[in-house]
């Protein structure tokens, strides 16, 4: 029990929600269950970790895995979630990663940001500023990167959540960025 620690949290709707929203409820209902899976597995490797550490040296820190789920919007258009996920292991030290997944909830599928933004050309303007503010000049992408990455296409590797405002700006993550 010492050795690690593992926490995690999931979401299903409620017997109502899902007769009203069949496929949202089985698509939660499958992401539920990987997340069980994975954090079960992920917790037996935690105790492996803290087992080689314990023969290696005279004592031990205690692995850590934990996963929150927060609904960040649920109404009859979309439903919003951001997962929190944080480890600190023998090798991996206080990492954290966030990730936005919203869904249309009549249909059940996973939204893609052109879905919800139509105007593409101002968001990419939008995202630069917003990277620009929170980044060296120039520090890990060319001036028209940003741009180029958002032009005529659906990006992916995007991560972003819906709030009741529209996107979450605080919340978009690019993959490289």
């Amino acid at each position: 029990e010492k050795l690690a620690r593992s926490d995690y949290s999931y979401i299903l709707l409620s017997e109502k929600d899902s007769e009203a929203y069949p496929k949202l409820a089985e698509v939660l209902r499958q992401t539920s269950n990987m997340c069980k899976k994975t954090m079960s597995t992920e917790f037996d490797n935690l105790i492996s970790l803290a087992n080689e550490e314990l023969e290696l040296y005279d004592g031990f820190v205690t692995q850590v895995s934990n996963l929150d789920m927060h609904i960040r919007r649920s109404d009859s258009v979309a439903f919003s979630v951001l997962s929190d996920s944080y480890m600190d292991t023998m090798y991996i030290e206080d990492f954290r990663a966030i990730h936005g997944t919203s869904y249309d909830t009549q249909t059940g599928l996973e939204l893609v940001i052109t879905d919800v933004v139509k105007d593409m050309p101002r968001f990419s303007e939008i995202v630069e500023d917003e990277l620009s503010g929170n980044m060296w000049g120039g520090e890990l992408y060319s001036e028209t990167a940003v741009k180029e990455y958002f032009e005529n296409r659906t990006p992916y590797g995007i991560s972003w959540c819906l709030d009741y405002s529209g996107v979450d700006m605080g919340m978009i993550q690019i993959a490289g960025w």
